[in-house]
Protein backbone atom coordinates (compact mmCIF):
# COMPACT_ATOMS: atom_id res chain seq x y z
CA UNK A 1 0.00 0.00 0.00
CA UNK A 2 1.24 3.13 -1.35
CA UNK A 3 1.89 5.88 1.80
CA UNK A 4 1.09 9.14 0.58
CA UNK A 5 2.55 12.04 2.74
CA UNK A 6 1.30 15.71 3.15
CA UNK A 7 3.85 18.38 3.44
CA UNK A 8 2.93 20.54 6.82
CA UNK A 9 4.75 23.66 4.62
CA UNK A 10 6.07 24.80 8.01
CA UNK A 11 9.81 25.18 7.24
CA UNK A 12 12.29 22.60 8.40
CA UNK A 13 9.62 20.42 9.88
CA UNK A 14 8.75 18.02 7.03
CA UNK A 15 12.17 17.29 7.43
CA UNK A 16 11.84 16.36 10.99
CA UNK A 17 8.59 13.99 10.12
CA UNK A 18 10.93 12.18 7.01
CA UNK A 19 8.61 13.38 4.74
CA UNK A 20 5.20 14.68 5.71
CA UNK A 21 2.40 13.32 7.73
CA UNK A 22 0.99 10.21 6.09
CA UNK A 23 -2.24 9.97 4.62
CA UNK A 24 -5.23 8.85 7.17
CA UNK A 25 -3.53 9.34 10.14
CA UNK A 26 -4.99 11.07 12.80
CA UNK A 27 -2.48 12.91 14.93
CA UNK A 28 -2.64 14.57 18.35
CA UNK A 29 -1.06 17.89 19.23
CA UNK A 30 -0.70 18.22 22.59
CA UNK A 31 0.48 21.00 24.83
CA UNK A 32 -0.16 22.92 27.06
CA UNK A 33 -2.19 26.99 26.67
CA UNK A 34 0.20 29.06 24.82
CA UNK A 35 1.82 26.71 23.08
CA UNK A 36 0.07 27.75 19.54
CA UNK A 37 -1.20 24.23 19.26
CA UNK A 38 -4.23 26.23 17.24
CA UNK A 39 -2.03 28.17 15.14
CA UNK A 40 0.24 25.40 14.01
CA UNK A 41 -2.87 23.19 12.98
CA UNK A 42 -4.29 26.25 11.12
CA UNK A 43 -0.80 26.53 9.19
CA UNK A 44 -0.62 23.62 8.17
CA UNK A 45 -4.16 23.54 6.43
CA UNK A 46 -3.78 26.95 5.08
CA UNK A 47 -0.67 26.22 3.22
CA UNK A 48 -2.33 23.06 1.58
CA UNK A 49 -5.20 24.75 0.81
CA UNK A 50 -3.30 27.70 -0.73
CA UNK A 51 -0.67 25.83 -2.34
CA UNK A 52 -1.81 22.89 -3.44
CA UNK A 53 -5.51 23.73 -3.60
CA UNK A 54 -6.85 20.79 -0.56
CA UNK A 55 -9.89 21.03 0.65
CA UNK A 56 -9.70 21.39 4.41
CA UNK A 57 -11.70 21.72 7.40
CA UNK A 58 -11.31 23.28 10.74
CA UNK A 59 -13.53 22.69 13.40
CA UNK A 60 -13.56 24.83 16.67
CA UNK A 61 -15.48 23.98 19.69
CA UNK A 62 -14.01 26.55 21.99
CA UNK A 63 -14.42 29.77 19.92
CA UNK A 64 -16.74 31.15 17.61
CA UNK A 65 -15.89 31.58 13.92
CA UNK A 66 -15.64 35.02 13.98
CA UNK A 67 -12.96 35.13 16.86
CA UNK A 68 -11.08 32.49 15.05
CA UNK A 69 -10.95 34.11 12.24
CA UNK A 70 -9.71 37.50 13.91
CA UNK A 71 -7.27 35.68 15.82
CA UNK A 72 -5.56 34.16 12.63
CA UNK A 73 -5.81 37.51 10.75
CA UNK A 74 -4.03 39.30 13.93
CA UNK A 75 -0.70 36.74 13.42
CA UNK A 76 -1.11 37.33 9.91
CA UNK A 77 -2.73 34.67 7.93
CA UNK A 78 -4.73 35.82 4.70
CA UNK A 79 -7.79 33.97 6.03
CA UNK A 80 -10.12 35.67 2.81
CA UNK A 81 -7.44 33.68 0.36
CA UNK A 82 -8.33 30.38 1.58
CA UNK A 83 -11.99 30.41 2.03
CA UNK A 84 -13.47 28.58 -0.35
CA UNK A 85 -10.94 25.57 0.22
CA UNK A 86 -10.70 26.12 4.22
CA UNK A 87 -13.93 25.64 6.08
CA UNK A 88 -14.14 27.17 9.18
CA UNK A 89 -17.21 25.38 11.42
CA UNK A 90 -17.75 26.73 15.02
CA UNK A 91 -19.23 25.05 17.75
CA UNK A 92 -22.33 27.88 18.03
CA UNK A 93 -23.47 26.17 14.45
CA UNK A 94 -23.09 22.63 15.51
CA UNK A 95 -25.18 24.03 18.67
CA UNK A 96 -27.76 25.28 16.28
CA UNK A 97 -27.89 21.68 14.88
CA UNK A 98 -28.87 20.29 18.17
CA UNK A 99 -31.11 22.58 18.70
CA UNK A 100 -32.94 21.39 15.34
CA UNK A 101 -32.45 17.48 15.86
CA UNK A 102 -32.28 17.25 19.26
CA UNK A 103 -33.19 13.12 19.19
CA UNK A 104 -29.87 12.85 17.63
CA UNK A 105 -26.64 12.41 19.53
CA UNK A 106 -24.03 14.85 19.07
CA UNK A 107 -21.63 12.97 17.91
CA UNK A 108 -23.81 11.62 15.07
CA UNK A 109 -24.24 14.98 14.17
CA UNK A 110 -20.91 16.02 14.02
CA UNK A 111 -20.04 13.07 11.88
CA UNK A 112 -22.94 14.08 9.70
CA UNK A 113 -20.99 17.33 9.40
CA UNK A 114 -17.93 15.67 8.43
CA UNK A 115 -19.33 13.32 6.07
CA UNK A 116 -21.03 15.80 3.78
CA UNK A 117 -18.01 18.05 4.01
CA UNK A 118 -16.41 15.06 2.29
CA UNK A 119 -19.21 14.39 -0.24
CA UNK A 120 -19.86 17.42 -1.19
CA UNK A 121 -16.31 19.48 -1.16
CA UNK A 122 -13.82 16.10 -0.61
CA UNK A 123 -11.64 16.51 2.50
CA UNK A 124 -7.76 15.91 2.94
CA UNK A 125 -7.12 17.41 6.07
CA UNK A 126 -9.09 18.24 9.20
CA UNK A 127 -8.72 19.88 12.20
CA UNK A 128 -10.52 18.98 15.53
CA UNK A 129 -10.44 21.59 18.39
CA UNK A 130 -10.12 20.41 21.18
CA UNK A 131 -10.69 16.94 22.89
CA UNK A 132 -11.61 18.32 25.66
CA UNK A 133 -14.26 20.13 24.63
CA UNK A 134 -15.54 17.63 22.64
CA UNK A 135 -15.15 15.23 25.99
CA UNK A 136 -17.82 17.86 26.99
CA UNK A 137 -20.42 17.91 24.17
CA UNK A 138 -20.02 14.30 23.38
CA UNK A 139 -20.57 13.27 26.80
CA UNK A 140 -18.83 9.93 26.45
CA UNK A 141 -19.94 6.78 28.90
CA UNK A 142 -16.76 4.71 28.00
CA UNK A 143 -14.10 6.64 26.63
CA UNK A 144 -11.57 4.85 25.09
CA UNK A 145 -13.95 2.61 23.38
CA UNK A 146 -15.78 5.67 21.91
CA UNK A 147 -12.44 7.39 21.20
CA UNK A 148 -11.30 4.23 19.53
CA UNK A 149 -14.81 3.95 17.14
CA UNK A 150 -13.77 7.79 16.49
CA UNK A 151 -10.48 7.52 15.42
CA UNK A 152 -11.27 4.47 13.63
CA UNK A 153 -14.03 6.56 11.53
CA UNK A 154 -11.98 9.45 11.07
CA UNK A 155 -9.13 6.90 9.43
CA UNK A 156 -12.54 5.74 6.93
CA UNK A 157 -12.32 9.34 5.26
CA UNK A 158 -9.07 8.83 4.01
CA UNK A 159 -8.08 12.36 5.33
CA UNK A 160 -5.86 13.51 7.72
CA UNK A 161 -6.81 14.41 11.11
CA UNK A 162 -5.43 16.84 13.49
CA UNK A 163 -6.79 16.55 16.96
CA UNK A 164 -5.61 19.18 19.22
CA UNK A 165 -5.76 18.45 23.12
CA UNK A 166 -4.57 19.99 26.74
CA UNK A 167 -1.33 18.47 28.14
CA UNK A 168 -1.65 16.72 31.69
CA UNK A 169 0.84 18.49 33.82
CA UNK A 170 4.34 18.48 33.70
CA UNK A 171 5.70 15.02 33.73
CA UNK A 172 9.17 13.04 33.80
CA UNK A 173 9.55 10.53 31.14
CA UNK A 174 12.75 8.64 29.50
CA UNK A 175 14.15 11.84 31.80
CA UNK A 176 12.48 14.26 29.68
CA UNK A 177 10.21 17.44 30.82
CA UNK A 178 7.26 16.76 28.80
CA UNK A 179 3.81 17.20 29.51
CA UNK A 180 1.80 14.52 26.72
CA UNK A 181 -1.79 13.26 26.44
CA UNK A 182 -3.54 12.30 29.60
CA UNK A 183 -5.38 9.34 28.72
CA UNK A 184 -6.12 6.74 26.06
CA UNK A 185 -5.72 9.04 22.79
CA UNK A 186 -1.99 8.90 22.81
CA UNK A 187 -2.11 4.74 22.37
CA UNK A 188 -5.52 4.96 19.81
CA UNK A 189 -3.50 8.04 17.65
CA UNK A 190 -1.00 7.21 14.51
CA UNK A 191 1.11 10.21 15.76
CA UNK A 192 1.80 12.77 18.78
CA UNK A 193 3.37 16.25 17.87
CA UNK A 194 4.02 18.14 21.23
CA UNK A 195 4.18 21.61 22.02
CA UNK A 196 6.02 22.86 25.24
CA UNK A 197 7.56 25.78 26.62
CA UNK A 198 10.91 25.89 27.67
CA UNK A 199 13.00 27.69 30.01
CA UNK A 200 16.67 28.29 27.86
CA UNK A 201 17.75 30.71 31.06
CA UNK A 202 16.06 33.29 33.27
CA UNK A 203 14.97 35.51 30.45
CA UNK A 204 14.73 33.18 27.74
CA UNK A 205 11.35 30.94 27.04
CA UNK A 206 11.60 29.14 24.13
CA UNK A 207 8.65 26.86 22.10
CA UNK A 208 9.58 23.32 21.63
CA UNK A 209 8.12 20.79 19.22
CA UNK A 210 8.76 16.79 19.38
CA UNK A 211 7.16 14.32 17.00
CA UNK A 212 6.36 11.87 19.88
CA UNK A 213 5.24 9.18 17.66
CA UNK A 214 4.53 9.21 13.91
CA UNK A 215 3.26 5.68 12.73
CA UNK A 216 4.77 4.55 8.97
CA UNK A 217 7.73 7.21 9.53
CA UNK A 218 11.06 7.38 10.13
CA UNK A 219 10.66 10.67 11.80
CA UNK A 220 13.32 12.39 14.23
CA UNK A 221 12.94 12.07 18.09
CA UNK A 222 14.20 15.16 19.79
CA UNK A 223 12.86 18.58 20.64
CA UNK A 224 13.28 21.22 17.88
CA UNK A 225 12.49 25.16 18.55
CA UNK A 226 9.51 26.16 17.14
CA UNK A 227 9.55 29.58 16.01
CA UNK A 228 7.25 31.96 14.61
CA UNK A 229 8.42 34.99 12.54
CA UNK A 230 6.49 37.18 10.21
CA UNK A 231 3.44 35.26 9.97
CA UNK A 232 5.37 32.20 9.16
CA UNK A 233 6.43 29.38 11.17
CA UNK A 234 9.62 27.50 11.33
CA UNK A 235 11.35 24.60 12.58
CA UNK A 236 15.39 24.94 14.09
CA UNK A 237 17.59 22.73 16.34
CA UNK A 238 17.00 23.85 19.92
CA UNK A 239 18.76 26.25 21.86
CA UNK A 240 20.72 24.38 24.66
CA UNK A 241 19.50 25.50 28.42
Amino acid sequence: MENVKVETGIEGFDEVLGGGIPKGHVVLISGLPGTMKSSIAYAILHHNSKSKGSKCLYVTLEQTKKNFCRQMESMGFDVEMTEGDLHIVDVGSMQKQTKKNATVPWMELLKKLLETKKRLDGVDLIVLDSLEALDVLAQFENRRTALFHFFEWLRDLDAISLVLTESSPEQTLLGLDQSLPRNDEGYLSDGILHLKMHQVNDITIQRRLRVVKMRSANHRTGFFALVFEDGKFSVTRAISA
